[in-house]
């Protein structure tokens, strides 16, 4: 369990351990890239205006069962920094514990209680059903992150999977395909659940047949996922027209894989992706994504958190944010006059 502190002074990230050397388990590289944005956005005190009166301190929980998920990806960098910027917006402090599995969940909420923070934000990407017990009855407010659990006693900040993945069966309906096929994680988690749930009911609204064939689990990294499609490609299977990914990791990778084989994008085969990491950009070509607005997340978690710390008796809350197709090159644009004469 390690924790970081953002202060208010100079807008810089310090080791909370005393001995500053830092703990296993986390990625100097995701640490680097945090102190490089958030210096980037110029989280700066200011000299000229009078500081406002703090209002505490928010705890970001970043929860991590497997770890294969929350990584050192551009998605995660994004949302600490949005986490960060919203907090520091409500002049609140941030501590950021890293707490890996169910064992360290019960201490880091109990520190956090002990260091008279106002609330949590817990980054619950990895969050699953059974870890429920173990916070639904913590001594301070707690707002989940980046997870829709069903029927869950506590307030929840998530992506809006279903229509993103609707927006991306919907464009590659109008560009003419209609065989879509799936690239599922190897690695289950809710936001991934609900983009497949959204795949397979998009599907069905535009009567497109479902072929559980052309449907294939790759492992949520570039270099993993390319590998698996390697596989995929080596035992000779069907491919279908268009591609729609869990996230832009395992797109990258099954792009990578597919051209190696000699295999044009768009022109052979189309790709959709999911969270428009910056990567995504600069991909060759560049892969089309569904956006999500990771300032939006920030914003709505430490919200929700004030609205829970004033309120809480109150029902909990469940907002989905919104997203959007951003269409670049993995996948064909027809023509104004291409549409005019269908």
């Amino acid at each position: 369990m390690t924790k970081r502190r953002y202060t208010a002074d100079d807008g810089q990230i310090n080791d909370g351990d005393a001995d500053g050397n830092g703990r296993p388990g986390v990625n100097e590289e995701t640490r680097l890239a945090v102190l490089n944005l958030a210096n980037r956005l110029g989280y700066r005190g200011t000299t000229n205006k009078k500081a406002a009166a703090p209002q505490g301190v928010i705890n970001f929980l970043i929860y991590r069962k497997s770890g294969s998920i929350i990584t050192s990806t551009q998605f995660f960098t994004r949302l600490v920094v949005a986490v960060e910027k919203a907090a520091r917006a409500h002049h609140y402090t941030l501590t950021i514990t890293y707490c890996d599995g169910q064992d360290q969940l019960a201490s880091c909420i109990a520190e956090a209680a002990a260091a008279q923070s106002s609330g949590i934000v817990m980054l619950g990407t990895e969050m699953e059903h059974d870890d429920l017990p173990l916070v639904k009855d913590a001594p301070l407010p707690i707002v989940v992150l980046d997870n829709e659990l069903t029927a869950s006693p506590l307030d929840m900040v998530s992506i809006h999977n279903l229509d993103g993945v609707w927006q991306a069966v919907h464009y590659l309906h109008d560009q003419g395909l209609k065989d879509i096929g799936y690239l599922k994680s190897s690695v289950p988690i809710t936001n991934f659940e609900m983009r497949y749930l959204g795949y397979t009911y998009a599907m069905n609204q535009f009567h497109q047949k479902l072929d559980a064939t052309k449907v294939y689990e790759l492992s949520p990294s570039i270099e993993a996922a390319q590998q698996d499609m390697n596989a995929v490609l080596e035992r000779g299977c069907a491919l279908p027209e268009a591609f729609i990914a869990d996230n832009d990791l395992i797109a990258l990778g099954a792009m990578r894989a597919l051209q190696q084989r000699g295999l044009r994008i768009p022109e052979d085969i189309s790709i959709i992706g999911f969270d428009n990491i910056p990567l995504a950009e600069y991909a060759q070509p560049p892969l089309s994504s569904i956006e999500v607005p990771c300032e939006n997340l920030g914003k709505s978690a430490v919200e929700t958190l004030r609205w829970r710390i004033r309120n809480p008796k109150a029902t909990p809350r469940n907002i989905a944010t919104g997203t959007e197709l951003i269409v670049r090159e993995s996948v064909p644009q027809k023509t104004a006059s291409e549409t005019a004469h269908e």
